[in-house]
């Protein structure tokens, strides 16, 4: 077992970093109507793992955060404050709000447009997984691969088939 020493752990808080850190960066761009709106995002890092808050402006009216525990809420809320794009801060719980307040009962597509996302994301071409992420090629639905699928996105058939229960004993 591997000690780390007290001095290396991080106390759990929040910490703002620069949009691009963010693990969901390149979803939000693509989603968001108007990717401009990335120049004042924010990745913010809760137990190590940095998500974006996209700030509102520019078609998007508002946006949250969840953050689990109300005290790291709070904390976010003291983060954001002096952001641009991040006015009218709220909490509610754990959830942190920016921007106009959600309306009632929108519809999808209505709430989609509050938060200035697109109808479908742009998406790359690729729509498989790549090799070992699933195991069968998604327009068949079966293996062997469907001709003309592109060989590069194909996990390795397996070597050998053994039946449950048949294994050797170690």
């Amino acid at each position: 077992m591997t000690m780390i020493p007290t001095s290396a752990l991080q106390p759990l808080g929040v910490r703002l970093l620069p949009a691009m850190a963010a693990y969901d960066y390149e979803r939000w761009q693509a989603s968001l109507v108007n990717p401009g709106l990335l120049s004042d995002a924010v990745a913010v890092a809760l137990y190590r793992i940095p998500l974006l808050a996209v700030p509102a402006g520019a078609g998007r009216r508002g946006g949250s955060m969840d953050m689990t525990e109300p005290v790291f809420a709070e904390a976010l809320v003291c983060a954001l404050r002096d952001q641009p794009g991040f006015d009218r801060l709220t909490v509610s719980g754990h959830v942190v709000g920016w921007g106009e307040p959600l309306p009632e009962g929108l519809t999808p597509d209505a709430r989609r447009r509050f938060h200035g996302l697109r109808k479908q994301p742009r998406l790359g071409t690729c729509i498989r997984p790549p090799a070992g992420h699933g195991g069968r090629d998604l327009d068949a639905g079966r293996w062997p691969p469907s001709p003309g699928s592109p060989p590069g996105q194909q996990p390795t058939p397996p070597r050998a088939v053994i039946q449950a229960g048949a294994a050797p004993a170690p």
